[in-house]
């Protein structure tokens, strides 16, 4: 990749992780500035000690800004995923464990539109 290129995507990821430390700071991060069109930004909730609460603020507060959410249902591998997705933003995955349930194996589990101001 180009250094042009590169320091705009990790610009954008910067940017947006001002808003993910002011709503969450304990969570863990994980970049990828190869994946998709501006790079994948991934908080994985497991562990971290954050509330659910935190995640929902955190989620209005990027839907304000343009993101929109899907959420994914994955019981055999003990997570929700919730996707945000923005034009000309990096993607933003919110991974959430939940009770794994190795019988509920589903190869078409939907994708849904999500919106965390419920």
């Amino acid at each position: 990749m180009k250094p042009r290129s590169l320091r705009h995507r990790i610009e954008k990821i910067a940017k947006l992780l001002v808003t993910v430390q002011k709503h969450t700071p304990e969570v863990d991060c994980q970049i990828n500035q190869d994946k998709g069109d501006h790079g994948h930004l991934v908080l994985d909730f497991a562990g971290s000690g954050m509330s659910r609460s935190r995640m929902q603020s955190l989620g209005k507060d990027l839907q304000s800004k343009g993101y929109s959410f899907t959420e994914k249902n994955s019981p055999w591998l003990g997570q929700i995923t919730y996707t945000g997705r923005g034009d000309d933003k990096p993607t933003i995955l919110f991974t959430v464990p939940i009770v794994k349930d190795r019988l509920a194996i589903n190869e078409a589990a939907l994708e849904k539109t999500y919106n965390f101001d419920n």
